[in-house]
């Protein structure tokens, strides 16, 4: 009996170690928590719309190529410790490279990938947002610890900043201070 206790307990732990950690939090209450399936995003791609704003063409074709996107926030010292475990041992067992690494008055950014199809495009996209100072990001009355977003598809990292600016989320400006660099 006890062995299977010891085995049952082990089996929970493991499970819950290995976790994702946007299905961990996301029914917490000391996490903001967003998420668009990927059926929606095949929703949006089978519509034709039609705009005559240039700048709405380019979110929407970048939309199309999106297969997963979450977002996950909080102000909870504690579960951010947990984020940052979770980044350090994704970005390990995916195999993602560090982007950009961007620290500054306002919050300290990193991006890691997954590689795409091609040198423009990434199949998976991770930024991570920690030290965020409230006084230089206005986020209203939100106050987090972290950000953490997720995104999978085929991902040109020269639009996917448009996005992320327009969830006002941190670290929106500083994707966009990479695609500047590139197009230099």
């Amino acid at each position: 009996m006890k062995k299977k206790l010891i085995l049952a307990a082990l089996l929970t732990i493991s499970l819950s170690w290995g976790q994702d950690v946007f299905e961990k939090y996301e029914y917490d209450d000391s996490v903001s928590y967003f998420s668009i399936s990927p059926k929606m995003f095949q929703m949006l791609a089978k519509l034709s719309i039609e705009t005559n704003d240039p700048e709405a063409d380019q979110f929407l074709s970048l939309v199309q190529e999106i297969e997963s996107f979450k977002v996950i926030t909080t102000e909870s010292s504690d579960i951010a410790g947990e984020i940052q475990q979770w980044v350090k041992k994704h970005i390990k067992a995916v195999k993602m490279e560090e982007l950009m690494h961007v620290r500054d008055e306002q919050a300290n950014v990193n991006f890691y990938v997954k590689s795409g199809r091609n040198d423009d495009l990434v199949k998976e996209l991770l930024m991570f947002v920690t030290d965020i100072n409230a006084k230089q990001i206005d986020l209203g009355d939100r106050k987090p610890e972290t950000v953490l977003l997720y995104l999978s598809g085929d991902i040109d990292l020269t639009q996917i900043s448009m996005l992320v600016n327009q969830m006002n989320l941190p670290g929106g400006q500083q994707l966009g201070k990479l695609n500047e660099k590139e197009n230099e």
